[in-house]
């Protein structure tokens, strides 16, 4: 009894504080009309455009001083001009689905970016100056075409979240190994046949999809992952895992559909690893 009257005091002294909020934080108003946003330019924070059928990068986004948000999903953009850099108080950028096919450089000169989507558009290599969105926390980039990335993707040292998922990569880069606050790494549907040693490197990673590639073994670098809860190797050509697959000790969730691994190699990984949730 004594214990929980402590809680309950220590409860009520936070609160007291201001320490426990009611409620969230509140959300910027989100304008959906560029001319009604101009009407109010130094107030708009978000602005979003989504499928207004835009085809040219909108003229007047320099006259809102305070804009942080910014959509423009699934307009038919044909690339994004060097006046994005700009835009310097842009913390979020939606981009996907535009159909673009290249970023411009400046686009590293928004310092302050946070969250940006670039999936779904036609995007077959990536500027070298990326790597200057020091501020990023997460990157969307599934289902371009991109056959590799510049090495400069290690410099994202805030990048927690980075998808990649349905394009045309056959390596990665060592410096992915430099990402040392990546908690997500979503890889899905690409030609993946190895990755770099360094990718163990990634202490902080918790969830790693490798699903239909064309690996024939369990890359010795995701042993190293002491982080790593869920690990999908779906639709490869594995066999067997290695017998360090019990080294993985905060392994949750494994998925092994559609591989080759024969029975008794099943057993043995289950037995390997009693903890996780493991579906052959």
């Amino acid at each position: 009894m004594q214990y929980w009257m402590r809680v309950t005091a220590r409860a009520a002294l936070m609160l007291a504080c201001g320490c426990v909020p009611w409620r969230n934080p509140p959300q910027p108003k989100r304008y959906t009309s560029l001319s009604a946003a101009l009407a109010e330019a130094s107030q708009v924070e978000y602005l979003d455009l989504y499928a207004q059928g835009i085809t040219h990068w909108p003229d007047g986004l320099s006259c809102f001083p305070r804009l942080i948000r910014l959509g423009l999903r699934k307009n038919p953009l044909p690339e994004v001009p060097p006046e994005v850099a700009t835009l310097s108080q842009l913390r979020w950028l939606d981009l996907g689905e535009t159909g673009l096919t290249r970023l411009p450089p400046d686009i590293s000169r928004l310092s302050g970016l946070e969250y940006l989507w670039l999936n779904d558009c036609r995007l077959g290599e990536l500027p070298r100056t990326l790597g200057g969105l020091r501020a990023l926390r997460y990157l969307n980039l599934d289902r371009n075409t991109l056959r590799h990335l510049p090495e400069e993707i290690g410099s994202l040292a805030s990048l927690r979240w980075l998808r990649l998922n349905g394009n045309a990569l056959t390596n990665l880069p060592p410096t992915i190994g430099h990402l040392r606050s990546l908690q997500r790494l979503y890889l899905k549907a690409n030609a993946l046949t190895h990755l770099p040693d360094e990718l163990g490197m990634l202490s902080e990673l918790t969830d790693l999809d490798l699903s239909e590639n064309r690996l024939t073994e369990l890359p010795p670098c995701v042993l190293r992952l002491p982080a790593l809860e869920a690990l999908d190797l779906q639709g490869n050509a594995l066999t067997n895992l290695p017998p360090a697959i019990g080294t993985l000790k905060a392994l949750r969730r494994l998925r092994l559909e559609r591989n080759r691994i024969p029975e008794p190699e099943q057993e043995r990984c289950q037995k390997a690893l009693p903890r996780c949730f493991i579906v052959f």
